[in-house]
């Protein structure tokens, strides 16, 4: 079977592809201004609405929102599967796909990076048993009842507080900072984790990839991680399978959890296989690699909105991967709760009982969608069957696709061979206004899509990556309760570590992620919702809407603080004096805004900015 394809060899597939070329050789293209245009090829139309960009290697349609790279476009078009796609535009430049799945450059390319992450390993699991400062650290394990054998087992170790502990160990400091370990910014360097205990996260093979670490004393974010680099991609990564598959070689149930603590808790209290997806939706090449090492799988989620939401997520990237002979299952835990305090609190039998009551994963995933969905009505069953008729369509036929569509016109009341004819596109859509005939523009995704700071600086760097480096320190957007905050923070990573990025390399990175769909719409609104003109400036602005809004909610936050009764003086002074600090920075970010600030003022701004991580 063959194996994935490195990102590197995508990435250079694309550097070398015209993809003016490859459209042209199919779309008959004229040149407009500095771009090419042409009737759409994915709808009919009169007037040419389909682009085709040369400077960011993508194509658009302002009609029906079709958009993506040269490989998407042999998807769509020629109607190739991924690989066949890269197949032909690999052989087009001269290139032929690695046959193992390794990088095509020379085997030892990245060991320096491996030989880094090993290093820092040893020295952060030495500091957690020798390091003067360990203390609070071991405290906070004994706190949660971690074992010292379980800690081994994990490699859970200390980055001691200081800004170099780690970087003075190193003779050459070049593969710690493209590994993710060391900073350099700014012409400094200084260590990544700080005062944290670090949880490492391998990869198949056993090998140190990235890591997890948390505060141990007071400050931000509560929980940092490895960056994007060339040896670990987050999407593609499950914390603590190795240490699962090394207990047991076929496991015979794995169970996802949300946080690092959560699989060391369940470990502990004697509850083998589980794993964590590392604060993504589980992704489709996760789906894959979970259901290919276990006969079942329990998604575990807490039971609030974002958790019922990220629920439905992962089960929508893993349906189309799943087969009939894997066994999974939903289990929403008690709305406020997670793993680890629950099976700290109640023990591992009441646990595991809740495990045996977990949702099969097609009945979860239907009741989901059928939630604000009046099913003793027509509008409320063809509502259903909209919803449910995007994920349904990237199900390979056979045995999980028969159940749901068999499930879903029970629910539905509508015949299977009806909805199975409107998934393959033969029959006209559940809606009470009917389509109109033919290839017709659909709404397009810059017209649904509502602007937000958050989106417009995505929108801004997927056009230009190079903005990257006008964007300071991504890490001061880690932990913010914010919406698309983590996934600003990665891009910003990745286009400050590789510099050559392009909008269809950024696309293509994020293939098979929950973020992909979202980043090909706002590549897409981005072309048509902004007007040529000083973007950096525009980058700026939006990064500042950003901080506002971050202060903002900090001000929420603290007012609900103050708000609770209990407190001690010590506590209440300390978060009436940071909502004082906080209004303050907000004004003076104002008068910055307006060109009224004096030097003084910009001096107490930079100093309110850095003690709220900005």
């Amino acid at each position: 079977m063959a194996g994935r394809i490195p990102d590197e060899f995508i990435d250079e597939v694309l550097q070398r592809t015209d993809i003016v070329a490859v459209v042209g050789e199919r779309v008959p293209l004229r040149p407009g201004g500095s771009n090419y245009k042409a009737r759409c090829p994915f709808h009919d139309e009169r007037t040419p609405s389909f682009n085709v960009s040369p400077e960011r290697q993508t194509y658009h349609c302002f009609g029906c929102g079709a958009h993506g790279t040269a490989i998407r476009f042999l998807m769509e078009h020629d109607r190739m599967e991924f690989r066949e796609a890269i197949e032909e535009l690999a052989n087009r430049v001269g290139l032929e796909i690695p046959d193992t799945g390794g990088a095509r450059r020379p085997a030892d390319e990245f060991a320096p990076l491996y030989r880094a992450m090993a290093h820092a390993d040893q020295f952060f699991r030495d500091a957690l048993r020798n390091h003067p400062a360990r203390q609070s650290a071991v405290e906070y394990l004994r706190q949660r009842g971690i074992s010292g054998e379980v800690a081994a087992r994990f490699g859970l170790g200390f980055a001691p507080p200081g800004w170099d502990n780690l970087l003075r160990q190193l003779n050459d400091p070049r593969p710690a900072i493209r590994a993710g370990l060391v900073i350099e910014r700014d012409q400094k360097t200084y260590d990544r984790f700080r005062d944290r205990i670090t949880f490492p996260i391998h990869d198949r093979r056993g090998r140190v990839v990235a890591f997890g670490a948390r505060v141990v004393s007071e400050g931000e974010p509560k929980y940092l991680n490895s960056p994007e680099t060339p040896i670990f991609h987050k999407g593609r990564e499950v914390y603590g399978l190795y240490q699962a598959l090394q207990a047991e070689r076929r496991p015979g149930r794995l169970i996802v959890v949300e946080g690092y603590m959560d699989v060391i808790a369940l470990t502990q209290q004697g509850i083998p296989g589980a794993v964590a997806t590392l604060g993504t939706a589980t992704t489709a090449e996760q789906a894959t690699l979970l259901l290919r090492s276990a006969d079942e799988l329990v998604l575990c989620f807490d039971g609030d909105d974002a958790g019922r939401s990220a629920a439905l997520r992962a089960v929508e990237n893993l349906l189309p991967v799943l087969q009939g002979d894997r066994e999974v299952g939903v289990l929403l835990l008690p709305e406020g709760t997670d793993p680890d305090d629950l099976v700290r609190s109640e023990g591992r039998e009441a646990f595991e009982n809740r495990l045996a009551t977990a949702t099969p994963v097609i009945e979860f995933y239907l009741a989901r969608l059928g939630e604000a969905c009046d099913l003793t009505t027509v509008d409320g069953r063809a509502r259903l069957l909209e919803r449910a008729s995007g994920s349904l369509r990237r199900l390979p036929r056979g045995v999980i696709r028969e159940t749901l569509i068999g499930q879903l016109a029970e629910l539905t009341r509508t015949e299977p061979e009806r909805i199975d004819r409107i998934l393959e596109g033969r029959a006209e859509t559940p809606r009470d206004d009917p389509a109109p005939q033919g290839r017709s523009a659909p709404r397009t995704p810059e017209a649904s899509l509502q602007r937000t700071p958050v989106r417009h600086a995505i929108a801004l760097l997927l056009q230009q990556p190079q903005l990257a480096t006008h964007a300071g320190d991504p890490d001061r957007f880690a932990d913010r309760d914010t919406p698309g905050l983590e996934l600003l923070q990665q891009l910003l990573e990745l286009a400050r570590t590789e510099p050559n990025m392009t909008t269809a390399r950024i696309l293509e990175r994020f293939r098979d992620t929950p973020h992909e769909a979202p980043l090909h719409r706002l590549a897409a609104w981005q072309r048509t919702a902004m007007a040529e003109g000083d973007h950096q400036q525009e980058f700026q602005d939006a990064l500042m809407r950003i901080e506002e809004q971050i202060i903002h909610n900090e001000q929420k936050r603290l007012v609900r603080a103050l708000d609770q009764v209990g407190q001690d003086d010590q506590t209440i002074d300390r978060e009436q004096e940071l909502l004082r600090q906080a209004t303050r920075l907000q004004l003076l970010m104002d008068r910055l805004k307006r060109g009224r600030i004096s030097a003084d003022e910009e001096q107490e701004m930079r100093e309110l900015r850095a003690a709220f991580r900005l």
